[in-house]
C-alpha cells in the first residue's frame, strides 16, 4: 500500500484565507515594528541587552554578496536579491519545498538606537545585526539626591 499526500487546491485557498484572517486579527505590538516584508519573511530573532539590540535573520542559501542593508528615517531595511537559475530542461521538479527567493524586510528602529553605529556580519547563513544604543539611552546607576 502506498501513502499518498492528499492536496485539494480548493482547501489550500481556504486555509490561506483563514490563516491570513487570524494572523491579522491576532497581531501584537511586536509585529507592528515590521513595516513590510513583501510576503516572504525569514525567521528572525531579536535580543535586547543593556547596551544594544541584536537582530538575527536566518538566510540559508544566500551569500554575503546577495545582502543589502540600509537605514533611512529610522527604518532598517534588509534586502536580499537572488536571481533564480533557470531549470535544466532535462530535470523537472517532481516535488519542491524550498527555494532561495529575493525579499525585503523593514524594521522600525527605536529612538534609542544610534544609526551611525550599526554593524552587521554574515556567517553560516545567519545575518547578525548589532544596533548600539545611544549613550543617553543607557541605564545608568541611580544618583542619590540629598534632601536638605
Amino acid at each position: 500500500m502506498n501513502l499518498v499526500r492528499f492536496e485539494n487546491p480548493r482547501y489550500n485557498v481556504n486555509r490561506t484565507l483563514v490563516d491570513e484572517l487570524f494572523n491579522n486579527f491576532l497581531k501584537n505590538d511586536y509585529q507592528e515594528n515590521y513595516v513590510s516584508n513583501g510576503g516572504i519573511s525569514p525567521a528572525t530573532n531579536v535580543f535586547e541587552t543593556e547596551k544594544e539590540f541584536k537582530v538575527e535573520v536566518l538566510l540559508p542559501g544566500f551569500v554575503k554578496e546577495d545582502l543589502q542593508l540600509n537605514v533611512h528615517k529610522n527604518v532598517l531595511t534588509v534586502k536580499v536579491e537572488k536571481e533564480e537559475k533557470e531549470n535544466d530542461e532535462a530535470y523537472k521538479f517532481a516535488h519542491r519545498e524550498f527555494s532561495a527567493k529575493s525579499f525585503e524586510k523593514k524594521y522600525r528602529l527605536p529612538k534609542s538606537v544610534d544609526a551611525e553605529k550599526i554593524s552587521a556580519k554574515f556567517e553560516n547563513g545567519i545575518l547578525v545585526i548589532e544596533l548600539l544604543k545611544k549613550e543617553e539611552a543607557l541605564e545608568k546607576e541611580p544618583i542619590e539626591i540629598k534632601v536638605s
